[in-house]
């Protein structure tokens, strides 16, 4: 067996939340396999990218390992090992809206939602899912001007997984722009976050999936989970929201 002592994980293109919660559920799994694999450092690349091409070359150009949405476009006919765990539940696909403050009243149902433009960064994978369901999407620009163009009227609305819209919210939104969270509905569709593994390290991937059924029996998993998003459930009423449910073209 090849002792691994590094391992690198591309953590760019997210939230700030996600970004510490994915990376300490690959400190886990990579914890409770220690003892059976050896002790592991993590380089934890936050390192932004962009271009659609260059996030789907990122294993190819020397990362071990990322977690996305599971049947990213931008991974089609690259090599990699998909591992069998859910990294948020179905967290992600809980989509809050974000609308401006004077318009928050025409969010009022879900069949109000279906003729509203949604606005998109550049090349992340919910645009063209939202134009499979018929959605009017405006996909333009990067995440840091999001708020700017949803205050200035280019689209009606922005949505974020449940796991991560009220730190969005916070550092983003809060005191920045009139903007606001929509209360009492919300579209939902299937989005859960996988790891890709480099598939030139099937070690790797096979520790981590080892560790993945590990935390996942232990409760070690469900534990983590709980003490990121336990209160982020309840705050926003998830389970008492009226839901808009969508289709997801890639899986």
């Amino acid at each position: 067996m090849t002792t691994i002592n590094s391992v690198r994980f591309w953590n760019g293109n997210k939230s700030a939340y996600r970004q510490q919660f994915e990376l300490d559920v690959l400190n886990l799994l990579l914890s409770v396999t220690a003892e059976s694999h050896g002790d592991v450092s993590i380089i934890d690349d936050r390192t932004d990218l962009p271009s659609a091409k260059d996030e789907g070359a990122v294993l190819d150009n020397g990362s071990d390992v990322l977690v996305t949405v599971k049947g990213n476009a931008k991974f089609a006919g690259k090599r990699f090992i998909e591992l069998a765990l859910s990294v948020t539940k179905q967290l992600l696909g809980q989509r809050i809206l974000f609308a401006r403050d004077d318009k928050l009243n025409e969010f009022s149902s879900v069949e109000a939602i279906k003729n509203k433009s949604v606005g998109v960064p550049e090349t992340w994978v919910d645009a063209e899912l939202f134009r499979s369901n018929g959605f009017t999407v405006v996909e333009r620009g990067n995440f840091d001007g999001l708020f700017k163009r949803l205050t200035d009227g280019e689209f009606d609305f922005v949505c974020f997984g449940a796991n991560e819209a009220l730190e969005v919210f916070e550092s983003r939104v809060a005191n920045q722009y009139p903007v606001s969270l929509v209360g009492g509905v919300m579209i939902e569709y299937p989005f859960p976050l996988v790891f890709y593994v480099n598939a030139d390290n099937p070690e790797l991937a096979a520790r981590l999936q080892l560790g993945c059924e590990i935390v996942l029996e232990t409760g070690d998993y469900e534990a983590l989970y709980q003490q990121y998003f336990s209160d982020i459930e309840s705050t926003l009423k998830i389970e008492q929201r009226e839901r808009l449910e969508l289709n997801n073209p890639f899986i």
